[in-house]
């Protein structure tokens, strides 16, 4: 047997390891970099909206999905349920009206409005976050007990990274 066969050998296999070690490298890098994008700018949102009435109907809602106002021009936030596409809830804040919020009610057409003047309990901090493409995130709290228009809405919401 000649030794440049055993060299040429150990040499493929050293390559093929080269290869793996390479490939369980950039999986890594791609893993952590996904995880450290999340943490930064992944979008959580916990709580749930309760209402009850005969105008807004009774039901609990959880949102998963939220979106920046910034997308449709105005200060504050949307929220949607992936389970239910029949709800949906906006809070905002405008400079001539005041704060409010808007809940979409299943077999409804249109939402119901209740202002800052409407409700005992009406907590809202909301912040800015980081401009992802050209869309400004939004994140904060939302803490509310509202009744109008033949209903009550209550419930608490936080929320971070809505873009």
């Amino acid at each position: 047997m000649d030794l440049d066969d055993r060299s040429k050998g150990s040499r493929k296999a050293a390559g093929r390891y080269l290869w793996v070690v390479l490939v369980v490298i950039g999986i890594g890098v791609f893993v952590c970099a996904n995880m450290l994008w999340d943490s930064l700018f992944g979008t959580s949102i916990n709580g749930s909206i309760i209402a009850e009435g005969s105008e807004v109907g009774s039901w609990v809602f959880a949102p998963d999905i939220c979106e920046s106002g910034f997308r449709r021009s105005f200060y504050g936030v949307r929220m949607f349920s992936s389970h239910d596409s029949h709800l949906a809830f906006v809070y905002v804040e405008d400079p001539t009206q005041g704060r409010s919020i808007e809940v979409k009610v299943p077999d409804k057409d249109e939402g119901y409005r209740f202002f800052e003047k409407d409700c005992g309990t009406f907590e809202a901090s909301v912040q800015t976050g980081a401009l992802i493409n050209s869309v400004r995130s939004i994140g904060g709290t939302i803490n509310l007990s509202c009744e109008a228009q033949g209903g009550r809405v209550r419930g608490s919401l936080r929320f971070e990274n809505c873009h």
